[in-house]
């Protein structure tokens, strides 16, 4: 424990002799303030002291006059602490402040939040219709979006925790909806042939997507001078986005990393046409102003597309999973397709494609098999 915090925390008698709160408990907080209170018995006095001295040792002591700060003047100090984030995160944060959390917390004392409201309160999101900004009958939120409003509120209090605001978290420990996960679906190489020539003037586009793997928003930020057709590559180094309040938005790739992905000599020949005579700085595929191609635009014509050639329930991110599919199923390993897709790491490959690896039981029961008769 710091010196100077045990010399300072005591317990002393007041001037009010024999009536009133005559003991008084006095101790020094982290910022240097003498604070104190009062007791009407001395074993009163010295089990607060007891309990004030322990928290300033451990780090767990709040000052009891700054809890009363509201929830919503610490939540902007935390907004505000996030600004170098990407803008779509910084304005995804801000949508959930706005539409779900301060409504409820904005003006409440931290020192009056508790562990059990927050949890009446996800309960709330999550089960009831009036929980949802147009009134639907169909429950509460999804568990997606309370989980994430629930992340916010944790870390703005985890905040108000290292400010010294409030001594611990009472969003910890809240019990929280389950995300079902829909099925993923992949398409076949017959099946993208189909979206594709249907697709009219972004089939080229769509081709790219299903076997590249890259991202919708990466797509939509290739330059001419990323396809090398020589050497059958893309350089993936920047991904475009809709942020709230902003529009569209040019910034790194999800991982922050750049990285180069193989395509298909076919999809390498369609590209050779799209960009030639082409300066290397314009979009691989621009919107019909040459600007980027928003997502809205280009889901107008695959959504069409798809309703033509049968394909249900179908999205461009289902080309995104359909080009992982498909190089697993041609025999690529785990870590070729995690370096397609750009995953972080292999194991959020395997957590995807799993149920499409072939079963390895069979194969070592097999092997160890014929080992086995080998010897006899």
């Amino acid at each position: 424990m710091d010196k100077r915090h045990a010399d300072a925390a005591t317990v002393v008698t007041t001037a009010r002799h024999g009536h009133g709160k005559r003991w008084l408990s006095r101790w020094v907080d982290h910022d240097g303030n003498e604070r104190s209170r009062s007791f009407d018995r001395k074993a009163e006095a010295q089990a607060h002291i007891a309990e004030i001295t322990g928290k300033l040792a451990t780090g767990a002591y709040a000052d009891p006059r700054r809890s009363g700060e509201t929830f919503g003047a610490v939540a902007d100090q935390w907004l505000t602490s996030k600004a170098t984030l990407k803008p779509k995160t910084y304005a995804g944060y801000e949508s959930l402040l706005e539409t779900l959390i301060l409504p409820k917390w904005r003006d409440v004392p931290l020192r009056e939040i508790d562990h059990a409201g927050i949890q009446k309160w996800v309960t709330w999101l999550s089960t009831d219709p009036e929980a949802r900004q147009r009134g639907k009958d169909k429950g509460g939120l999804s568990a997606a979006r309370v989980i994430q409003a629930h992340q916010v509120v944790h870390q703005v209090l985890a905040y108000a925790v290292r400010a010294r605001y409030i001594a611990a978290n009472p969003a910890d420990a809240i019990h929280l909806p389950r995300k079902t996960t829909a099925e993923k679906i992949a398409l076949t190489h017959d099946q993208v042939r189909q979206l594709a020539e249907a697709s009219g003037e972004v089939s080229t586009m769509v081709y790219t997507l299903a076997y590249a793997g890259i991202r919708y928003g990466e797509a939509a930020a290739l330059r001419v001078g990323d396809v090398d057709t020589t050497r059958r590559r893309l350089t993936v180094s920047r991904s475009i986005t809709r942020v709230r309040k902003i529009g569209l938005v040019e910034g790194g790739t999800k991982t922050h990393a750049d990285r180069k992905v193989p395509i298909p000599q076919f999809v390498a020949d369609e590209l050779a046409d799209v960009i030639r005579d082409r300066d290397p700085s314009e979009y691989l595929f621009p919107g019909p102003d040459g600007a980027a191609m928003t997502i809205g635009w280009f889901r107008v014509r695959f959504d069409k597309a798809a309703a033509k050639v049968g394909l249900e329930n179908v999205t461009p991110h289902n080309l995104r999973h359909t080009a992982g599919s498909l190089a697993l199923a041609s025999g690529a390993s785990v870590v070729t397709v995690q370096k397609l897709l750009g995953h972080r790491n292999a194991t959020t490959t395997l957590n995807v494609y799993a149920h499409q690896l072939p079963d390895d039981f069979d194969n070592l029961a097999a092997a160890m098999d014929k080992a086995a008769r080998a010897t006899r």
